[in-house]
């Protein structure tokens, strides 16, 4: 009987000791130092970097250079079609069967090639965004440590920013400095 009254009056005397000990939540709260907060414009930080355009270029040159490989296979493609349907009345309808499915697995070769080139410019592009993302984190921590600030908050996420908070400019300005340009790597991984 006695340890149920102990179990029943247990969270009360709980509840008792906790909210009289240690100061009031408000009061810890006070004690905390307040906030040094900058904004930093990460899209206009990956739109205007040396390295960010230099990403863009090298995609655009590659996957015009394999438009241009797509685009004489796709020619072959089409004189053998064509090709195939002026012999159809000429060949014995197995041979034209077998001639078919030839072609059919040049198709699919072919479009095997374009999925393997669009992932290959996918991942060299995103390798290439990981590492000026990983230099731009890199460079707002150093800028952080360097003036004091404790919240850096991008500026999507912000209704109105004074503009002594920004540190995007010199974000930029580093970020051109260390990484000029960034070579990409093309190939499946």
């Amino acid at each position: 009987m006695i340890i149920i009254r102990c179990l029943v009056f247990a969270p009360f005397i709980l509840f008792a000791l906790l909210s009289f000990h240690g100061a009031s939540p408000i009061a810890k709260a006070q004690d905390i130092a307040p906030a040094v907060i900058a904004i930093v414009e990460i899209e206009v930080i990956m739109r205007d970097a040396s390295a960010a355009r230099s990403v863009q270029e090298q995609v655009e040159a590659r996957r015009s250079q394999y438009q241009a490989e797509i685009s004489a296979e796709e020619a072959r493609l089409r004189e053998l079609e064509q090709e195939l349907a002026r012999q159809r009345s000429v060949l014995s309808p197995d041979a034209y069967t077998k001639r078919r499915q030839e072609f059919e697995g040049d198709v699919a070769a072919v479009q095997r090639i374009v999925v393997d080139r669009r992932r290959e410019l996918e991942q060299a592009y995103a390798g290439g965004v990981r590492q000026l993302q990983l230099e731009i984190s890199n460079i707002i921590t150093e800028i952080a440590a360097e003036r004091g600030i404790t919240l850096v908050v991008p500026e999507a996420q912000t209704l109105f920013v004074d503009k002594s908070l920004r540190i995007s400019r010199e974000v930029l300005q580093r970020l051109n400095e260390r990484l000029p340009d960034l070579t990409l790597q093309f190939g499946l991984n």
